[in-house]
C-alpha cells in the first residue's frame, strides 16, 4: 500500500513492490555472510528466516512481532504518504 501510495502507475507500484520484497528475502543470505552483531541485526529482519519457522510449525513470538511491525510500519507510512498528499492538494 506504502509504495502504491506513492505513485499514481500501477505497474511502477508493482515493480517497487517486488524489488522491495526481494531485498528483505535477499537480506537472509547477506547476513549469513557477514556474522557476528551485524548479521544477527540483519537476520532478524529477514522474511526468510522469520518465515521458514513459521512453516516448520514453530511460532516464535520474534517471528510474530517482525511481520506485525512490517504491517504496522506500512500502514503508518501510507497514511503519512496519503496526508502529504492532502495537504499538497490544497
Amino acid at each position: 500500500m506504502f509504495i502504491s501510495s506513492l505513485t499514481d502507475s500501477t505497474i511502477l507500484a508493482a515493480i517497487f513492490t517486488f524489488t522491495l520484497i526481494l531485498c528483505l528475502w535477499i537480506i537472509d543470505t547477506i547476513a549469513r555472510s557477514f556474522g557476528g552483531f551485524v548479521g544477527n541485526a540483519l537476520l532478524h529482519l529477514s522474511l526468510l528466516k522469520h518465515y521458514t519457522n513459521l512453516i516448520q510449525g514453530v511460532v516464535d513470538t520474534s517471528s510474530l512481532v517482525m511481520f506485525a511491525s512490517y504491517v504496522v510500519l506500512g500502514i503508518f507510512l501510507t497514511a503519512q504518504s496519503i496526508d502529504a498528499l492532502r495537504y499538497q492538494r490544497s
